[in-house]
């Protein structure tokens, strides 16, 4: 059946847009929560190791996945490769290359090859000196990582509690009884 303009209304018109954007959702795939990665979208390599292992120490694994198993490095990656501003793009590599100059001037060794008491000890001391100034790059990378890893499957859902149909409001509960906070 072929349809003229005249033919088209606007319902028809948007039935289609809305089948051909849920089409194109559909097939294809977000490549951002891949646990594995081969190559990096925007960082080098040794960039994106050293992003890895930051994010290791922010949200280590638990009982719950952490950040690279969560596939948070490769999310934040494709994120800047994606929709970074060349400004972005280099207030994230400084963030990241200011964690490994501090680890250098403080331990005589890169961030990657400190062991995990120091990589923890080194990143709260920068933690605490960068959050105290206004628009840190390094307070954006953290942002990102944190809302990355609970935008990510295992975020929401095991590190958060997740309940797709929320059951009735209880505006006075303790904290106890509630348990982990909730995701929606």
């Amino acid at each position: 059946m072929t349809l003229s303009i005249n033919d088209v209304s606007r319902r028809m018109l948007l039935e289609r847009a809305l089948l051909l954007i849920t089409a194109s959702a559909a097939t294809s795939t977000l490549p951002a929560y891949a646990v594995t990665q081969t190559q990096t979208h925007y960082f080098s390599a040794p960039r994106f190791a050293l992003l890895e292992n930051v994010a290791d120490v922010m949200i280590p694994e638990t009982d719950t996945a952490g950040a690279r198993s969560a596939g948070v490095p490769a999310y934040v990656d494709q994120m800047i490769a994606s929709w970074g501003s060349a400004e972005t793009k280099a207030q994230f590599n400084m963030a990241l290359d200011a964690i490994d100059a501090n680890s250098h001037a403080l331990l005589h060794a890169g961030f990657r090859a400190l062991t995990p008491e120091q990589k923890l000890e080194l990143l709260a001391a920068h933690d605490a000196a960068e959050l105290s100034k206004p628009g840190s790059p390094y307070v954006r990378l953290k942002e990102l990582l944190l809302t990355a890893y609970y935008l990510s499957e295992p975020g929401a859902t095991q590190e958060l509690r997740y309940e797709p149909i929320p059951g009735i409001y209880r505006g006075d509960i303790s904290l106890s009884e509630m348990g982990r906070a909730w995701a929606v």
